[in-house]
């Protein structure tokens, strides 16, 4: 009986995966690292798209404040704030917060140039954020879609961003 609790820590130390810290060279934080913006379309109206992504919590996450402002007519403003902590392999997780009052699980895979985030849950609000280098390091085309009923994504924003410095 007394090896039970020894037995459940080392049980506990072989499955916990350790943080993995943020700085860099992890390669998609140090692309998305920084200021961004663009002007172009979103939910089919002209935009402002502006995003921030940075090391937070100790280096234990990244943190990514994403903001779309729509011009002309019936403006309207959409915000969130992402939290990604790293796995293993390029895999990530974390929560999406929006000013719609949503929080949507994420998922995401970092491959070579690209950061490809799923968000929510299949069968009720399921969407895709692809953040893809497209110029040396200072313009990334973010890529936002959502999935329908039936089955077939959704493309409602697309904007090629610059690093602000």
């Amino acid at each position: 009986m007394r090896h039970v609790p020894a037995a459940f820590a080392l049980i506990f130390a072989l499955v916990a995966q350790p943080a993995v810290a943020l700085d860099c060279p992890t390669p998609y934080l140090c692309f998305l690292n920084g200021n961004w913006a663009a002007d172009g379309t979103s939910f089919g109206k002209p935009s402002r798209v502006t995003m921030r992504w940075e090391a937070a919590l100790g280096g234990k996450f990244a943190r990514v404040d994403y903001r779309i402002e729509t011009k002309g007519e019936g403006g309207q403003v959409f915000e969130g704030v992402g939290l990604y902590r790293p796995l293993n392999g390029g895999a990530y997780d974390g929560t999406w917060f929006d000013s719609q009052g949503a929080m949507h699980p994420l998922k995401a895979t970092f491959t070579g140039e690209s950061l490809t985030t799923y968000w929510g849950v299949k069968g009720k609000a399921y969407g895709r954020t692809v953040y893809k280098l497209v110029r040396a390091y200072d313009q990334v085309e973010v890529v936002d879609a959502i999935l329908d009923k039936k089955g077939v994504w959704r493309e409602f924003s697309r904007n090629t961003l610059t690093k602000m410095e």
